[in-house]
């Protein structure tokens, strides 16, 4: 099995280092990629197990950061 990850680069307001956000929808990484300060994604195709579940917990943290 494999799953496809998106990955944006960004700079947060006050902040010298960039974040990244972690996205398993290509619709909501591009949304969120245009704003000012943010990359394009990044596409990811991972199929271990492992790197599956390593960017889901990504996806769900990034979720928790910009809940509303």
């Amino acid at each position: 099995m494999s799953k496809t990850f998106y990955s944006v680069t960004y700079a947060k307001w006050g902040a010298d280092n960039k974040q990244t956000a972690w996205f398993d929808d290509k619709q909501k990484a591009d949304e969120f990629a245009s704003y000012d300060y943010r990359d394009n994604p990044v596409r990811h195709c991972v199929s271990k197990s492992e790197t599956i579940k390593k960017y889901d917990e990504l996806v769900s943290m990034t979720a928790c950061e910009f809940a509303n």
